[in-house]
């Protein structure tokens, strides 16, 4: 493993630490100011870190806290010289989601500069289906 890929392992665990504490100021660290996320609630879009942090303060107001309320699993990290793709399960309370980020190398500092969470459709919770692969859900 590189040490870049090291270093953007670390950032997305202190993520998702911070996001189990219900700590504000660490969900937002190592985020660019131009962030673009998509997300599975609306706003279904957020464009800079202001409106990213209103997603996360809603996030948050609902929220208990705890590993139960936000866990990442299967965590892949794709690294270049000066981008980075990382890709994973999420568990956010009773929701099965996906997560994928787009990170910059700005220096020697690694930037979430995009954040896409997703939810299968239909959703497994709604379903009752059990399988522990997301896009095995039947399509119309």
């Amino acid at each position: 493993m590189t040490d870049d890929s090291e270093q953007i392992r670390r950032i997305i665990a202190m993520w998702e630490q911070a996001v189990q504490s219900r700590d504000l100021a660490g969900t937002l660290a190592h985020h660019a100011s131009d962030i673009v996320m998509f997300d599975v609630p609306e706003p279904i879009q957020a464009i800079g870190l202001e409106q990213y942090r209103e997603t996360w303060e809603l996030f948050f107001a609902y929220s208990a806290g705890g590993e139960a309320s936000f866990h990442l699993h299967e965590l892949a990290v794709i690294v270049g010289d000066t981008v980075a793709v990382a890709h994973a399960l999420l568990d956010a309370a009773d929701d099965k989601c996906r997560l994928t980020m787009a990170l910059q190398k700005f220096g020697d500092e690694w930037m979430i500069v995009h954040e896409h969470h997703s939810s299968p459709w239909p959703n497994p919770r709604e379903t009752g289906q059990k399988s522990e692969n997301p896009e095995a859900a039947p399509r119309p």
